[in-house]
């Protein structure tokens, strides 16, 4: 038990922003352990070990995480929406158009507009509240043991149950259907524009009708397919749009995969160092340093840092110091006390320059720390800052000599595993990759499934718009005496050449896109992701 008055008046409000009270949480922690300390010295005890709550990382990360993907997914839910209420609204304007002497009908005899986009937004609001209601029941039944199983695979979770979340009903529910209600009214609305008078005649163009383009002199069917084309843009161009979209989820959900195995096979060669030792103390019970005789080990101290301004605040960062000839991680010693080097990945990542200054804090605090970049590390393995070990300490309030650990090329046998709070080594990197491969291997397969059928049913929808609003033209065709087999190659041929080269396009600008979000390096004279820009 501990005394509730020894942690002090301090209490988390919930109203704060999520670093303050990261930073409430800290100051509590450390009341706390301090109560516990002084109890356990009353009581004759010994306090071994303390790990606070937002240190450690089996309570958090895993909750850290999911929440994460909870995150993307809901974007991504929430874009798919938007994109579908567009489909619907083009689909219900071709609908119009078709049923436009019927419109007049009605505007003549009294229907206001607002009744007649009740109407027709009924429906697609109908569809999307029984598709949601029916994906609600699936994914509480048949799917859920697909998300289950990725997360079991990736974390050593508590025996699941599944229980309601009222959240989620409103997430995947509620909000879509209000999404489709909003875009379908828009699009409708604005369909709903004209007069009676000009629906009976089937006036529904915005502007006046302009003079035919003049095209070159192709043969007949080429012209025609052209023709077809450009009196359809409007469609044409949702379907180049709704590709766009398409292609740069598919090269995310391609190139991540890409970009972890190239990860897995070069995280080892990458490492600055095999092994990494952070031991919990740095003195034994008689006060005397702790120290190895492995060959090659050398003192080092290291603490997580955070950015605090530019695109990507909060970003996690590794800092190190280090001694001033060291072989792992050499930087000049005649640095300034606010002079650092920076590894090649934080550079890249962030688009710095030598002589740029960064602003950074340690992560459940205030204070901020304004550093000068001296030069540049040729590192992609992660993102850390290196300095002295001598500013380190005067930097971050360490007493002058204290250190983090030990580093060394070769494992360190002669420290008491007692006195190891964690190791970095080859192994523990590999398991990590994989870990990351495993997961997230799976979300991909979904997401290009999902991207798969979605282009199907965008194509689908689109070309059956274009086809309808070509009905009296196909029908002049037929009597013509054209078979239907040259009529299908005027039309769908047509469609069939714009999404191929959409989709040459629209896979370039995936990729480009793409390296918004990832800075590619060049390794072995090969291209290969690196780094993300933002988590």
């Amino acid at each position: 038990m501990y005394d509730r008055d020894a942690l002090g008046d301090k209490a988390i409000d919930l109203d704060e922003s999520e670093e303050k009270q990261k930073e409430q949480q800290k100051i509590l922690s450390d009341n706390y352990m301090q109560a516990v300390l002084s109890q356990s010295v009353v009581a004759d005890s010994e306090l071994k070990d303390y790990v606070p709550r937002y240190g450690n990382m089996a309570v958090k990360f895993a909750k850290e995480d999911i929440s994460g993907d909870e995150v993307m997914v809901g974007i991504l839910l929430y874009v798919f929406i938007a994109m579908i209420a567009f489909i619907f609204g083009v689909t219900i304007t071709s609908t119009i158009n078709k049923e436009a002497s019927a419109i007049g009908t009605l505007r003549a005899s009294g229907y206001s507009k607002s009744e007649l986009v009740r109407h027709y937004v009924t429906l697609p609001v109908v569809v999307t509240l029984v598709s949601s209601i029916i994906g609600n029941v699936l994914g509480y039944s048949l799917f859920k043991g697909v998300v289950v199983s990725m997360y079991y695979n990736s974390y050593s979770l508590p025996t699941y149950v599944t229980l309601w979340n009222p959240e989620a009903f409103i997430r995947t529910t509620l909000i879509p259907v209000a999404i489709m209600i909003l875009v379908t009214w828009i699009v409708i609305r604005r369909a709903m524009r004209f007069s009676p008078l000009r629906f009976l005649r089937h006036d529904l163009r915005s502007s006046k009708r302009k003079k035919a383009v003049k095209l070159p002199h192709f043969p007949f069917f080429h012209r025609f397919r052209l023709r077809v084309i450009l009196q359809n843009i409007p469609n044409y161009l949702v379907l180049f749009f709704g590709l766009a979209f398409v292609m740069i989820l598919l090269a995310f959900s391609f190139g991540l995969p890409s970009t972890l195995n190239s990860y897995t096979d070069n995280v080892v060669d990458e490492m600055f160092v095999k092994n990494q030792y952070i031991l919990k103390e740095t003195e034994d019970e008689d006060g005397n340093v702790l120290t190895t005789k492995t060959v090659g080990a050398e003192k080092f101290s290291m603490t997580d840092l955070k950015t605090t301004d530019g695109p990507r605040v909060g970003e996690a960062l590794t800092a190190y110091g280090v001694l001033d000839d060291s072989r792992y991680l050499p930087i000049p010693s005649d640095l300034a006390e606010n002079e650092i080097y920076v590894s090649s990945a934080y550079r890249d990542k962030f688009k710095l320059e030598v002589g740029d200054t960064v602003v950074l804090k340690r992560p459940f605090e205030d204070e901020k720390y304004s550093f000068k970049i001296a030069g540049v590390m040729d590192y992609t393995g992660g993102l850390i800052v290196i300095m002295p070990e001598e500013h380190f300490n005067k930097t971050f309030g360490y007493k002058e000599g204290s250190f983090s650990g030990y580093m060394s090329d070769e494992e360190i046998t002669d420290i008491e595993k007692k006195n190891i709070a964690a190791s970095i080594t080859e192994e523990d990197i590999l398991k990590i990759s994989r870990q990351l491969n495993h997961s997230m291997g799976d979300y991909m397969s979904i997401f290009q499934v999902v991207c798969f059928f979605l282009a199907m049913i965008l194509i689908y929808m689109l070309t059956k718009v274009i086809i309808e609003r070509n009905e009296n033209a196909i029908s002049m065709v037929k009597i013509l005496g054209y078979e239907n087999k040259e009529i299908a190659s005027l039309y769908l041929i047509s469609t069939t050449w714009f999404v191929l080269i959409s989709a040459i396009i629209t896979a370039f600008a995936g990729v480009w896109a793409l390296s918004g979000i990832w800075v590619v390096h060049e390794q072995d004279g090969r291209l290969a992701a690196g780094t993300f820009r933002s988590s």
